[in-house]
C-alpha cells in the first residue's frame, strides 16, 4: 500500500480494538434504532490504497445506510451531468457551519439558496439536478453510479431505513427552495431521489473503495478506467474538506486534515489523495451528528502515518 507500512492491517484491528475500550455516550438517530441498527458498539474500517490493494479491521463487512455520506456522491455526479456553472447557480460554496437540517439558514441566505451541498437542502437541491426524465430514473441512474464507484452491483437503497427516516422537515426544506425557485418540478420528481440516496447501504469496504476513486483523481483504483472527471473531483473534495463534517469541519480539518464526509448512521468517507480511500464505522453520535470513534480512528491513522493535507511527509 503507497507510503504505508506493511503493519496497516494490524494496526487497523488495533485501533478498532483500542475503541471498544472507551466510552460511547454518543447519541443514535431515532431510525436506526426504529430498524434494529442501534449498536453502539460497531466499529470497523477499511482502508484501500489508490492501486486497489485492500486492508481492513473490525466489523468493516456490516451493511449500513450511507445517510449524508451519499451527499458528496450525489453531488459528484450532478457534476457530472449538468457541470459546475449551473450547480453553483442553486447551491453556494461556503462553510457557515449550519446545522445539517437548518431551515433558519435558507432564511437568513440569499434567496432560499443553501449554503453548501453538504447540508439536506443544498443536497436536495444538487440531487433533482441529476438528469433523468423522473424521480425514479433520477434515483436509479444515482444508484448505479454508486454501484460503478464502488464495483458492488449488488448496492441498493433499504426499504425499511427509507421508511422509517422523518420526512416531513426535508419537505419543507424542499417547499421552501422551490418557493423561491431554487428547485422546481414535484416532490416525487426532485424530493424523493434524496431521501432515497441517504438509505443505500454499503459496508466500510464498498466506501474504501469509492474512496479511493476519488484518491485516484477519478479512475477505478488500479486501472485507467476513469469514473470521475478529475475537476469533479477536485471541487468534491474541496467541499468535504471545508464542509463535509457539518459544524465541526474546521476542527476536523486541523485535528485530522483529510477531506471526509459524515452520515448520522455513524459512517465517514475520508479521502487521503493520490494515497487512499478509507471507510470508517461508528455509530454513536457527536452533537454534530459526526461518529465519535470515526472521528478519533482517522485522526489516528492521519497522526501514525501523516495523512493530513498539510502535515510534512
Amino acid at each position: 500500500m503507497e507510503n504505508i507500512n506493511d503493519d496497516i492491517e494490524a494496526y487497523l484491528q488495533q485501533v478498532v480494538e483500542e475503541e471498544q475500550n472507551h466510552d460511547h455516550d454518543g447519541s443514535m438517530s431515532s431510525f436506526m434504532e426504529e430498524i434494529g441498527m442501534a449498536d453502539k458498539e460497531m466499529f470497523g474500517v477499511c482502508v484501500t490504497s489508490s492501486e486497489g490493494k485492500v486492508r481492513k479491521g473490525g466489523n468493516a463487512d456490516e451493511v449500513l445506510p450511507l445517510e449524508s455520506v451519499s451527499k458528496a456522491l450525489a453531488l459528484a455526479l450532478a457534476l457530472e451531468d449538468v457541470g459546475a456553472e449551473k450547480i453553483f447557480q442553486h447551491v453556494s460554496k461556503e462553510p457557515k457551519g449550519d446545522p445539517f437540517h437548518s431551515i433558519a439558514a435558507l432564511e437568513e441566505g440569499d434567496k432560499g439558496v443553501p449554503s453548501n451541498p453538504m447540508i439536506n437542502a443544498g443536497a436536495i437541491a444538487v440531487t433533482s439536478m441529476i438528469q433523468g426524465a423522473d424521480g425514479e430514473e433520477r434515483f436509479i441512474r444515482l444508484r448505479d453510479f454508486i454501484r460503478r464507484l464502488a464495483d458492488n452491483p449488488a448496492i441498493d437503497y433499504n426499504h425499511d431505513m427509507y421508511e422509517a427516516e422523518e420526512k416531513d422537515l426535508n419537505r419543507a426544506l424542499f417547499y421552501y427552495m422551490r418557493s423561491h425557485g431554487v428547485v422546481s418540478g414535484s416532490e416525487e420528481d426532485s424530493l424523493l431521489p434524496y431521501m432515497k440516496q441517504t438509505s443505500i447501504e454499503m459496508s466500510c469496504v464498498d466506501l474504501a473503495r469509492i474512496a479511493a476513486v476519488f484518491a485516484n483523481n477519478g479512475k477505478a483504483p488500479g486501472s485507467d478506467e476513469q469514473l470521475i472527471a478529475p475537476d469533479n473531483v477536485h471541487i468534491v473534495l474541496t467541499l468535504m474538506f471545508a464542509t463535509g463534517m457539518y459544524q465541526s469541519s474546521g476542527e476536523f480539518a486541523v485535528d485530522v486534515g483529510i477531506p471526509a464526509k459524515s452520515g448520522i448512521s455513524g459512517f465517514i468517507m475520508a479521502v487521503v489523495p493520490g494515497r487512499m480511500g478509507v471507510g470508517v464505522i461508528g455509530p454513536a453520535l457527536d452533537n454534530s451528528g459526526n461518529s465519535i470513534a470515526g472521528m478519533r480512528i482517522l485522526g489516528k491513522l492521519s497522526k501514525r502515518w501523516k495523512l493530513a493535507a498539510f502535515s510534512s511527509h
